[in-house]
C-alpha cells in the first residue's frame, strides 16, 4: 500500500512539475515585449530563449511519454479521426462559447485574450509566438496531457477515466474565469485524449491540436494586425 502511494505521489509531482514548466517559456515572451520597441537584440535573445525552453520541454515530455507508454508502437495516422476530432472540437466549443457569452457576457476566453495581447507589437515576437502556438505548443502539450498523463494513471482499458482526467488537467493550464470557460478547454482536452486513446497514435491528437491552433492564431493575428 505504501509503495502504491509513493508511486502515485511521484507521478502527481512529475505532472505538477510539467505543468509548471510549460508556463515558464511565456515568461520569456513577456520580457521580450518590454523591449519590443526599444531594443531588438534583447527581443531576439528572449525569443531564442523561448524556443530553447520549448524544445527542452518537448524533449523531456517525449522521454517521459516513452517511459510510461501503455499503447506500444504508433498505429498510424488516421485522417478520418483527425477530421472528426477537429469537427467535434469546433462544434462543442462553439456551443460552449455561445453559453459563455450568453451567461457571462464574454466574447472570448481569458486565455485567448492573453494570447492576442502578445501579438502585433513586434514582428519577431509575432512570428516566433505563432510558430510556437501552431507547432511547438501542440507537440509539448500532447506529450504532457495525452501521452504522459493518460498513460501514467489508470490501466490501459480504462479510457473514460483517462479522458476525463486529461481534460481537467489540460484546462488547469489555461486561464479560466468561470466554469464554462474552464469547460471549454476541458472539453477540447477530452476530445484530444479520446482520439489518441482510440487510434493508439499520439500524432493524430497532435495533428488536431495543430489545426485548431493554426486557425485560432490566424483569427487572432487578423484582429491585431
Amino acid at each position: 500500500m505504501i509503495k502504491v502511494i509513493r508511486q502515485w505521489t511521484s507521478k502527481v509531482i512529475l505532472i505538477a512539475l510539467m505543468l509548471i514548466a510549460i508556463e515558464v517559456p511565456p515568461m520569456a515572451v513577456n520580457f521580450a515585449l518590454r523591449y519590443s520597441k526599444t531594443n531588438q537584440l534583447i527581443v531576439d535573445g528572449f525569443m531564442a530563449l523561448f524556443i530553447g525552453l520549448m524544445l527542452a520541454i518537448i524533449w523531456w515530455a517525449h522521454r517521459t511519454y516513452e517511459a510510461y507508454n501503455q499503447l506500444g508502437q504508433p498505429a498510424g495516422i488516421k485522417v478520418g479521426w483527425i477530421i472528426g476530432g477537429y469537427l467535434a472540437i469546433i462544434l462543442g466549443m462553439d456551443v460552449l462559447s455561445y453559453l459563455n457569452q450568453l451567461i457571462y457576457h464574454q466574447t472570448e476566453t481569458a486565455n485567448n485574450a492573453a494570447l492576442g495581447s502578445m501579438l502585433g507589437h513586434n514582428e519577431v515576437i509575432t512570428i516566433v509566438f505563432c510558430f510556437s502556438a501552431v507547432v511547438l505548443s501542440p507537440i509539448a502539450e500532447e506529450f504532457i496531457f495525452r501521452g504522459t498523463l493518460t498513460n501514467m494513471f489508470f490501466k490501459r482499458g480504462n479510457i473514460w477515466p483517462k479522458v476525463i482526467l486529461s481534460g481537467i488537467v489540460f484546462s488547469t493550464g489555461h486561464m479560466s474565469t468561470n466554469p464554462i470557460s474552464f469547460l471549454i478547454y476541458a472539453y477540447m482536452g477530452m476530445v484530444l485524449a479520446y482520439v489518441y486513446l482510440r487510434t493508439d497514435d499520439i500524432r493524430n491528437s497532435i495533428a488536431i491540436h495543430m489545426i485548431n491552433n493554426a486557425i485560432a492564431m490566424y483569427v487572432l493575428v487578423v484582429q491585431v494586425i
